[in-house]
């Protein structure tokens, strides 16, 4: 969901509980409280007109209209000024930011015409009013880029960046993982400090003090037709993504294993989901509301 779209349904008390969650972990949501509740403050003095009225009813009659119209105005401006507060805070942030929330894919287009597709649990920021002089955006997730034709960018990480020229590829950057995966053209990918190029047809993986390269057949990540697909990467990733794609919470027997797995799972059914991942590790599971917990078979 995009970040003004988040803003707007919070401006209009329309967010679900999810939504709330991630409004509220938005680098700009505490202004926005401030501003809320800076505005239940903003009221009319009160007049006391009643204790008056008959003393100044004569006497004072046309300084008690300029007064009322006085405190009315005062009133209108006040509420203006919130209301402008929040139009320029809408309106003049240079960074736009973009996100994903569990269960959801997200679609934009850069400034340049190339094309994002964001994986559940993911965020993508970037400089509008600086693109053409500052060709960079922050990734924190996953996110799947047709870059335009003769058009160039580098995606910044918290484990690495890539720099490209015209091509498709994807990013992971998950919490003690790094992924890139080259589908088409050549891209640049700087890691722990050193840079190596990824052409068509393959994969850069960094987890557990490791570095991978291999070769993929995929033309694009499978998450784009609700497939989730792993090649030798730690269940403890694996889990991690079902619970983004499933908005669940998983506890219990390996949540942290470091064995490599390599299958799949469907990301539109739990169930289906779960025994995709768990049956061959000889795991069992149960499912109450968004919590699963996991246990080892008895042998």
């Amino acid at each position: 969901m995009k970040k003004k779209d988040l803003i707007s349904k919070w401006l209009n008390f329309n967010l679900s509980d999810e939504e709330l969650e991630t409004f509220n972990n938005l680098d700009v949501s505490s202004s926005y409280h401030r501003i809320d509740r800076a505005a239940k403050h903003f009221k009319a003095p009160d007049l006391e007109m009643e204790a008056s009225y008959d003393r100044l009813k004569k006497k004072l009659r046309s300084k008690r209209s300029s007064r009322i119209l006085y405190y009315y105005v005062s009133g209108i401006a006040a509420t203006l000024l919130v209301a402008f507060g929040l139009f320029y805070f809408l309106n003049n942030s240079a960074n736009v930011e973009f996100l994903a929330t569990h269960g959801e894919n997200t679609q934009f287009t850069l400034p340049d015409n190339s094309e994002v597709i964001l994986n559940s649990g993911s965020i993508v920021s970037f400089n509008q009013k600086k693109w053409t002089q500052d060709r960079q955006l922050k990734l924190d997730g996953e996110a799947y880029f047709k870059v335009a034709k003769g058009e160039t960018f580098t995606v910044s990480t918290a484990q690495g960046s890539i720099s490209v020229l015209g091509t498709e590829f994807k990013v992971n950057d998950r919490k003690d993982y790094f992924e890139v995966s080259c589908y088409e053209g050549l891209v640049k990918v700087f890691y722990n400090g050193e840079e190596q190029h990824l052409s068509a047809g393959n994969v850069f993986k960094a987890f557990d003090d490791r570095v991978v390269t291999e070769t993929t057949t995929a033309i694009k990540p499978t998450w784009l037709d609700q497939k989730s697909t792993f090649k030798s990467i730690p269940y403890r990733v694996v889990l991690k993504e079902l619970e983004r794609q499933f908005d669940i919470e998983i506890s219990g027997a390996e949540t942290n294993s470091n064995t490599l797995f390599t299958g799949s799972f469907n990301n539109e059914n739990l169930e289906t989901a779960l025994q995709a991942v768990t049956i061959p590790l000889n795991l069992s599971y149960t499912i109450n509301g968004k919590n699963v917990v996991l246990k080892i078979n008895q042998q």
